[in-house]
């Protein structure tokens, strides 16, 4: 028996995999085991294995590939420490991570994951950034950001109850799991940067478009799965005024050969949970037009609600006491969908809720991640807002831009006069999906998206 079990899937990374070893070799614990798994190696990673098959702590394991979860379970099942942790094969481990993490699984009985710090660096191994993820508890209680994937310690017995990892999605970067945990334990994580995370052309996490749709999977199976699929009862509503201050999104301008309203109208359908549709105009033509729709139902609105000057609440409560007056119908929830962000897809919408199911949030919100360095105007000129002057990136510092495409609250919240509620939730949607037309410019980007990026 050791403390810790770590272990290495290696598939093609033999140029950094040496490094990884290493830096294990490196720890100033020593009671761990190392399992290196060749998950069917195509380039030198054997060559590289063949150096440390004598040393009695390392056990090298070869496969035909299987892939990273697969092999996360074959891990697992080998592992003879109290302790686990992965480590992929591009990264490197700071000399201290095992002891400085497993003191923290000695002493905190209730915990049954610990992540720490790291530091982003480059292909050569060079520091790009220092990243300090926000402080379970004191920054941080609603545990939407997961831990990392890899470089995180577990109690092995916490992954065994869990039943592993799962098998069904090959692009995922743990965050199935974080979900299944944190239902049933604690985590914890410590503002010390003890691993490096290497940035490069191969990294999972470049290919964003591929790890969001993976974890709206996620997120559907685990609504279906874990709360019997009990979503709550949602009321989409469409917005649509003539009297808007931007024409360039007036519901009938032409979009790569379309009305720009016919694509929220068009991405609706597409929704499977949104439980009932209403679109909200005082304009006959727009209110027509959204009738030859299935499943769209319209309400003519008040022209006194249709000033610019009306807040969107109240709209949205006018609209909730006409279908209850009308019809007896209360949602638990509202999603305001504008039609003005055109890309907008139908999976959006159900992510969002799906969202607020797992998280038991008052409000979620579609946003772009901001990851260029943003400022604001200080006492002496600009001032940066999500960065440090030293270069660390800091998890609660980070921008987050809504692009207006969804916006979902409780119908509590709405009630009480309040468009979001205090504790919000998120989805992120790529830039190609959350274009938001005021302008010439925005209606131009959306056709090239529309005829070229789409295609491309």
């Amino acid at each position: 028996m050791v403390k810790i079990t770590l272990y290495i899937c290696a598939y093609n990374y033999a140029c950094y995999l040496e490094k990884a070893i290493e830096s294990v070799l490196k720890q100033t614990m020593n009671d761990w085991e190392l399992i290196i798994i060749n998950d069917g190696s195509t380039d030198h990673t054997g060559e590289i294995l063949s150096q440390y098959r004598g040393n009695p702590k390392i056990r090298i394991i070869e496969q035909e590939n299987k892939g990273l979860n697969i092999s996360n379970n074959i891990a697992l099942r080998l592992a003879n420490g109290s302790y686990i942790m992965r480590l992929d094969a591009d990264d490197y481990l700071d000399e201290n991570i095992l002891i400085v993490l497993s003191n923290i699984l000695d002493t905190h009985s209730d915990v049954g994951l610990v992540y720490p710090d790291y530091y982003e660096v480059d292909e050569d191994g060079k520091i790009i950034h220092q990243v300090r993820r926000k402080k379970i508890g004191d920054e941080a209680e609603l545990l939407d950001l997961p831990a990392h994937g890899a470089c995180t310690l577990f109690r092995k017995e916490v992954l065994l109850q869990l039943g592993g990892y799962s098998e069904v999605f090959s692009c995922q970067d743990g965050y199935e799991l974080w979900l299944r945990f944190i239902q049933k334990f604690e985590p914890y994580n410590v503002n010390i940067p003890l691993f490096y995370y290497r940035q490069h052309p191969k990294s999972l996490t470049k290919k964003q478009k591929a790890l969001l749709e993976t974890r709206m999977a996620i997120k559907r199976g685990f609504v279906t799965e874990s709360h019997d699929n009990k979503i709550p009862k949602v009321l989409g509503v469409i917005p649509v005024t003539r009297n808007s201050v931007y024409s360039q999104n007036e519901p009938f301008i032409e979009l790569s050969g379309k009305p720009l309203i016919w694509y929220t109208l068009n991405s609706i359908s597409s929704s499977k949970l949104l439980n009932k549709v209403i679109l909200s105009s005082e304009d006959d033509e727009v209110l027509d037009y959204a009738k030859k729709f299935p499943n769209i139902e319209v309400i003519k609105r008040d022209p006194k609600l249709a000033r610019s000057t009306v807040k969107m609440v109240d709209l949205l409560i006018d609209i909730l006491n006409h279908i209850e007056g009308s019809s007896g119908y209360k949602p638990e929830a509202v999603c305001t969908l504008y039609i003005n962000t055109p890309l907008r897809q139908g999976y959006h919408i159900d992510k969002a809720i799906d969202t607020m199911t797992i998280f038991n949030v008052e409000s979620v919100i579609s946003v772009e991640e901001e990851l260029r360095h943003c400022y604001h105007h200080g006492k002496h000129g600009l001032e940066p807002i999500n960065i440090s002057e030293n270069g660390m990136r800091i998890e609660r510092q980070s921008i987050y831009k809504s692009n207006s495409a969804i916006f979902l609250s409780t119908t509590e919240t709405i009630q009480g006069g309040n468009l979001l509620g205090k504790k919000i939730g998120h989805i992120i949607m790529l830039p190609e999906e959350s274009v938001k037309i005021n302008s010439k410019y925005d209606l131009w980007t959306a056709e090239k998206i529309l005829n070229e990026w789409h295609n491309s």
